[in-house]
């Protein structure tokens, strides 16, 4: 919202400058700032927003991986008193540090930005079936579930990407098999899609219900006339909308994750500790079962420190990105202030 009205200001100042001459610093200026501000957003919205959260959903810092033995063990009675278990290793998603420390040591920078090609395929395929089922007709609400599902294979190969180590294999060579993707994650993605879509919706018919006068997204370049009531009506609109990815979004992107990563391939390594057997729930479909998790046990499993890892990491990353987007207008301002005390008059050139 606010890099949008950052972006809304300054075309509104740029349309203003119509019959001025900037200077000719005005767009290496301008320019700099783009530099320097559109890599920063695009890390926060593709590194921050699904690898950190993704890692998060997944890491289990203990995964009983198997039994330690004693070689001193003598068959004798252990004293009950006696420490049995190691200490505890904070999890690597714990914090904003460690986690970025754990993906910049695969590949250096190149790690922020894993998976972005598959992420980018699976969403443009997504947005064609879309846009097919738009033409026909179907409501949006119903057309994003049923579009997700169609890429349901692309989609889980992505998340296997970002949360294991590089592979060697191409993208086309870590799809997994198209039924056992469908039949594992299709309702995990239906409810995910579906809270998506009601988190937009709820919000925006709120702010309709409270007469809000809100940014337009079909007029960019209007800016609203706001008045005292507004004020109000924007921190409910802004407390409806994190409450809808608090209990929407974010539980059914945790099922989500967690049942696409109960089928990744056993010769994949992840980057964070992983019980891939989900405390015994997954059977492997080579003995005769299922290969991958169901909803509820992807929900049961998830611990409640699992939780409370997550939401601060979410909290974290919602901090990280307002800062930004208040940076962006703090110096996006006095850019045009600064451009326009110096601009001329054409005719008076």
């Amino acid at each position: 919202m606010y890099r949008d009205i950052a972006t809304t200001l300054y075309k509104r100042g740029e349309a203003s400058m119509d019959g001025y001459q900037m200077p000719g610093w005005a767009w290496a200026v301008v320019g700099l700032s783009f530099l320097v501000f559109v890599p920063a957003f695009f890390v926060i919205g593709y590194t921050f927003q699904y690898i950190y959260p993704a890692l998060a959903i997944i890491e289990d810092p203990s995964p009983p991986a198997y039994d330690q033995i004693s070689l001193a063990d003598d068959g004798m009675p252990k004293d009950p008193r006696a420490p049995t278990d190691a200490p505890k290793t904070p999890a690597i998603t714990s914090s904003l540090r460690s986690t970025h420390r754990a993906i910049y040591a695969i590949a250096g920078w190149r790690s922020m930005l894993r998976g972005y090609g598959s992420y980018f395929f699976f969403n443009t395929a997504m947005g064609l079936v879309v846009g097919i089922l738009a033409a026909v007709g179907v409501p949006s609400l119903i057309a994003a579930p049923l579009a997700a599902v169609a890429v349901a294979q692309p989609y889980a190969a992505w998340t296997h990407i970002i949360i294991s180590a590089p592979s060697s294999k191409y993208f086309w060579q870590r799809l997994p098999p198209f039924k056992r993707a469908v039949r594992a994650t299709a309702l995990p993605i239906l409810l995910y899609v579906l809270a998506a879509e009601l988190s937009t919706i709820l919000p925006a018919g709120l702010a309709a219900l409270l007469n809000m006068n809100s940014w337009n997204p079909k007029q960019p370049n209007t800016m609203p006339q706001y008045n005292k009531d507004d004020a109000w009506k924007g921190i409910v609109v802004i407390l409806a909308t994190l409450a809808a990815q608090v209990f929407l979004v974010i539980p059914t992107q945790v099922i989500l994750t967690r049942v696409q990563a109960s089928f990744l391939p056993e010769e994949d390594d992840t980057i964070v500790p992983f019980d891939r057997s989900f405390g015994g729930k997954v059977v492997p479909a080579i003995v005769g079962g299922k290969g991958y998790v169901g909803v509820a046990d992807a929900w049961k499993s998830f611990s409640r420190a699992s939780w409370i890892r997550l939401v601060k990491l979410y909290v974290k990353i919602f901090a990280i990105t307002v800062a930004l987007c208040f940076a962006w207008i703090v110096v996006l301002i006095p850019e045009f202030i600064l451009i326009a005390s110096h601009s001329r008059k054409v005719g008076d050139l």
